[in-house]
């Protein structure tokens, strides 16, 4: 539907542009007089060049349209057209990320660690008024904010960039998923908000298979009513070594371990499966990390509720549109 800044001023505005054509048809009439006092008008009209009258009138009509067009253009026209929204509940999503050693391997580019981060933020963008939290674990796990936080950039996104490459090397050794699945359980509030647990890690250093910790997680995950998503990262056909880099990022060598044998990574998806049926999760291996943002959004999406339709007026301007208009009867009226 079309609508103007000014709709006020087009009735005027309209009478003003047909005032115009009036004028052009007055002054029309006014030169066939002229020329009638100079005789026969077929005859002038067949020994000279000028134009039908079917033409002189059709021009009228011409620049008379461009003085609308230019008019119009001043009333500020705009196409409204209306958009539903669904407004969802919010939602409340803890994302577990290993950050044990093996996670800075680079059979995903620029690496395992950095990829899922790069992934994590990208679902983030797209989220609103979901509350979110962000723990990270190796051999123990640790909850990087106290509470869940609908604030994003200034401090969820904030907390998940301070997670870099020489982090990892000063967290405890291993890979505990049980400890990291309870301390993930915690961050959550009592609300009966929908409750989604985002775990990613590559699976390696297991300490954690079929412990304790494990089978008290299936049992809290669903008094809590927490959804579980274990999401493996890595390519687990390939053992792939663990750069070492300088501090301008130039690989100087590959870690090590104790016995000074240079460490190669492998994810073991058959872990993850299991400690996924332990906990009664679900699981989900990403070999290339070219997967990691169609796993997220659908592990979001699938426990999204829409509690309402709320409908949203868009205006376009369309001045420009008026504008050519405008211009194109105007190059018309001058050509006929």
């Amino acid at each position: 539907m079309l609508v103007f800044n000014n709709d006020e001023y087009l009735w005027p505005v309209a009478i003003s542009c047909f005032t115009v054509f009036l004028l052009y048809l007055y002054s029309y009439w006014r030169k066939k007089r002229w020329l009638k006092d100079f005789g026969s008008i077929e005859l002038i009209a067949r020994e000279s060049r000028l134009p039908w009258a079917f033409r002189d009138i059709l021009k009228g009509v011409f620049i008379s349209l461009a003085a609308a067009g230019l008019a119009l253009v001043l009333l500020g026209p705009k196409w409204l057209t209306i958009e539903e929204q669904y407004e969802h509940e919010g939602m409340e999503i803890v994302f577990a990320l290993d950050v044990s050693l093996s996670m800075l391997a680079d059979d995903i580019k620029p690496n395992r660690l950095q990829r899922a981060k790069m992934e994590i933020e990208n679902l983030v963008g797209e989220l609103h008024n979901d509350s979110l939290g962000l723990v990270v674990f190796a051999g123990k796990a640790f909850s990087l904010l106290p509470y869940l936080t609908k604030d994003y950039d200034q401090i969820f996104l904030r907390m998940l960039n301070l997670v870099k490459e020489n982090y990892t090397r000063f967290v405890p050794y291993g890979t505990n998923i049980g400890n990291a699945l309870l301390i993930s359980m915690d961050s959550f509030s009592d609300k009966p908000n929908e409750k989604v647990l985002i775990l990613l890690t590559d699976g390696e250093e297991q300490l954690a298979v079929k412990s304790q910790a494990a089978e008290a997680a299936k049992l809290l995950l669903e008094k809590k009513n927490i959804y579980l998503y274990m999401i493996g990262i890595g390519n687990p056909n390939t053992p792939t070594r663990i750069p070492k880099k300088d501090m301008y990022g130039t690989i100087v060598g590959y870690e090590k371990d104790q016995d000074d044998k240079i460490i190669e990574t492998l994810p073991n998806p058959s872990f993850l499966k299991e400690m996924a049926e332990i906990t009664g999760g679900s699981y989900t291996h990403d070999a290339t990390g070219e997967e990691l943002r169609k796993i997220f959004r659908s592990a979001v999406e699938s426990h999204r509720k829409i509690v309402g339709i709320r409908t949203k007026n868009v205006f376009i301007d369309t001045s420009r549109h008026f504008l050519a208009a405008a211009a194109l009867f105007l190059v018309l009226g001058l050509c006929i």
